[in-house]
Protein backbone atom coordinates (compact mmCIF):
# COMPACT_ATOMS: atom_id res chain seq x y z
CA UNK A 1 0.00 0.00 0.00
CA UNK A 2 2.86 2.49 -0.17
CA UNK A 3 1.72 3.51 -3.97
CA UNK A 4 2.98 7.06 -3.65
CA UNK A 5 4.46 7.45 -7.53
CA UNK A 6 1.59 6.85 -9.98
CA UNK A 7 -1.62 6.37 -9.32
CA UNK A 8 -3.01 3.13 -11.53
CA UNK A 9 -6.37 4.68 -12.36
CA UNK A 10 -7.09 6.75 -15.05
CA UNK A 11 -10.52 8.04 -14.12
CA UNK A 12 -12.65 8.18 -11.24
CA UNK A 13 -15.06 5.31 -12.67
CA UNK A 14 -11.81 2.84 -13.39
CA UNK A 15 -11.48 2.99 -9.26
CA UNK A 16 -14.78 2.13 -8.79
CA UNK A 17 -14.66 -0.54 -11.28
CA UNK A 18 -11.20 -1.76 -9.14
CA UNK A 19 -12.88 -1.27 -5.85
CA UNK A 20 -15.93 -3.80 -7.45
CA UNK A 21 -12.97 -6.16 -7.93
CA UNK A 22 -11.28 -5.99 -4.38
CA UNK A 23 -14.43 -5.91 -2.70
CA UNK A 24 -16.61 -7.89 -4.98
CA UNK A 25 -19.96 -7.40 -6.19
CA UNK A 26 -21.83 -8.13 -2.86
CA UNK A 27 -22.43 -5.04 -0.80
CA UNK A 28 -20.92 -1.60 -0.83
CA UNK A 29 -17.64 -0.33 0.95
CA UNK A 30 -18.15 2.87 2.16
CA UNK A 31 -14.67 3.52 0.47
CA UNK A 32 -17.05 2.69 -3.07
CA UNK A 33 -19.76 4.55 -2.45
CA UNK A 34 -17.59 7.57 -1.92
CA UNK A 35 -15.86 7.57 -4.75
CA UNK A 36 -19.33 6.94 -6.81
CA UNK A 37 -20.03 9.66 -5.42
CA UNK A 38 -17.71 11.88 -6.04
CA UNK A 39 -17.97 10.69 -9.41
CA UNK A 40 -21.00 11.72 -9.78
CA UNK A 41 -20.59 15.32 -8.70
CA UNK A 42 -18.41 16.63 -11.30
CA UNK A 43 -14.81 14.56 -12.52
CA UNK A 44 -13.29 17.75 -13.06
CA UNK A 45 -13.25 19.09 -9.18
CA UNK A 46 -12.02 16.16 -7.94
CA UNK A 47 -7.68 16.48 -7.92
CA UNK A 48 -6.61 12.97 -5.98
CA UNK A 49 -7.98 10.47 -3.40
CA UNK A 50 -6.29 7.53 -1.40
CA UNK A 51 -6.28 5.75 1.42
CA UNK A 52 -4.36 5.57 4.29
CA UNK A 53 -2.98 3.00 7.34
CA UNK A 54 -0.46 4.44 9.20
CA UNK A 55 2.04 5.49 7.04
CA UNK A 56 1.28 3.68 4.30
CA UNK A 57 -0.36 5.21 1.69
CA UNK A 58 -2.17 3.94 -1.50
CA UNK A 59 -3.40 6.67 -4.22
CA UNK A 60 -6.60 5.51 -6.04
CA UNK A 61 -6.76 8.44 -8.23
CA UNK A 62 -4.86 11.72 -9.46
CA UNK A 63 -5.83 13.86 -12.15
CA UNK A 64 -3.87 14.13 -14.91
CA UNK A 65 -3.16 18.01 -14.56
CA UNK A 66 -2.16 17.45 -10.90
CA UNK A 67 -0.26 14.48 -12.24
CA UNK A 68 2.07 16.24 -14.67
CA UNK A 69 2.08 19.26 -12.55
CA UNK A 70 3.89 17.53 -9.64
CA UNK A 71 7.64 16.15 -9.59
CA UNK A 72 7.53 12.25 -8.20
CA UNK A 73 9.89 13.13 -5.40
CA UNK A 74 7.19 16.68 -4.65
CA UNK A 75 4.41 14.20 -5.39
CA UNK A 76 6.04 11.65 -2.34
CA UNK A 77 6.37 14.73 -0.18
CA UNK A 78 2.98 16.14 -0.83
CA UNK A 79 1.11 12.87 0.07
CA UNK A 80 3.27 12.50 3.33
CA UNK A 81 2.51 15.27 4.74
CA UNK A 82 -1.42 14.97 3.73
CA UNK A 83 -1.32 11.19 5.60
CA UNK A 84 0.96 13.23 8.89
CA UNK A 85 -2.33 15.65 8.97
CA UNK A 86 -4.35 13.15 9.01
CA UNK A 87 -2.64 11.13 11.82
CA UNK A 88 -2.43 14.15 13.79
CA UNK A 89 -6.00 14.28 13.67
CA UNK A 90 -7.67 12.73 16.75
CA UNK A 91 -10.64 10.00 15.73
CA UNK A 92 -11.78 11.02 19.97
CA UNK A 93 -12.41 13.77 21.33
CA UNK A 94 -13.96 13.26 25.18
CA UNK A 95 -14.47 17.08 25.64
CA UNK A 96 -16.57 16.76 22.40
CA UNK A 97 -18.36 13.38 23.01
CA UNK A 98 -22.02 14.98 22.72
CA UNK A 99 -21.29 15.84 19.18
CA UNK A 100 -21.06 12.31 17.92
CA UNK A 101 -18.50 11.03 16.05
CA UNK A 102 -15.83 12.95 13.85
CA UNK A 103 -16.75 12.49 10.27
CA UNK A 104 -14.19 14.23 8.02
CA UNK A 105 -12.01 17.18 8.90
CA UNK A 106 -11.59 19.80 6.13
CA UNK A 107 -9.10 22.31 5.33
CA UNK A 108 -9.65 25.03 2.63
CA UNK A 109 -6.92 26.43 1.44
CA UNK A 110 -6.84 29.53 -1.82
CA UNK A 111 -6.46 26.82 -3.99
CA UNK A 112 -7.60 23.23 -2.66
CA UNK A 113 -9.97 21.86 -0.34
CA UNK A 114 -8.09 18.69 1.91
CA UNK A 115 -11.14 16.62 3.27
CA UNK A 116 -10.11 13.84 5.59
CA UNK A 117 -12.42 10.98 6.64
CA UNK A 118 -10.96 9.28 9.60
CA UNK A 119 -11.93 5.54 10.07
CA UNK A 120 -10.32 4.71 12.98
CA UNK A 121 -7.17 6.33 14.45
CA UNK A 122 -4.74 5.10 12.13
CA UNK A 123 -6.38 4.58 8.72
CA UNK A 124 -9.05 6.65 6.60
CA UNK A 125 -8.79 8.06 3.38
CA UNK A 126 -7.96 11.50 2.02
CA UNK A 127 -9.36 13.74 -1.29
CA UNK A 128 -8.77 16.52 -2.79
CA UNK A 129 -10.57 19.36 -4.65
CA UNK A 130 -9.96 22.55 -6.81
CA UNK A 131 -11.76 25.25 -4.34
CA UNK A 132 -14.44 26.46 -7.22
CA UNK A 133 -16.64 27.73 -4.88
CA UNK A 134 -17.64 27.00 -1.06
CA UNK A 135 -20.09 29.95 -0.23
CA UNK A 136 -19.33 29.02 3.87
CA UNK A 137 -15.73 29.80 3.12
CA UNK A 138 -16.16 32.80 1.22
CA UNK A 139 -18.27 34.16 3.90
CA UNK A 140 -15.62 33.84 6.34
CA UNK A 141 -12.76 34.69 4.72
CA UNK A 142 -15.12 38.22 3.21
CA UNK A 143 -16.28 39.42 6.53
CA UNK A 144 -13.54 37.80 9.07
CA UNK A 145 -10.48 38.69 6.97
Amino acid sequence: MDDLHDAEHETLSDVEADLAGDFGEEGDSPLRQFVRSLHDLDEAEVRAVGQYDGEAFELLYLRDDIDEALEPDARTERVKTLVMKALGEPVNEPELDDYGELNAVIRWFDEVVVAIYPHDEWSGAIATFDRANSPLVDLAVTHLS
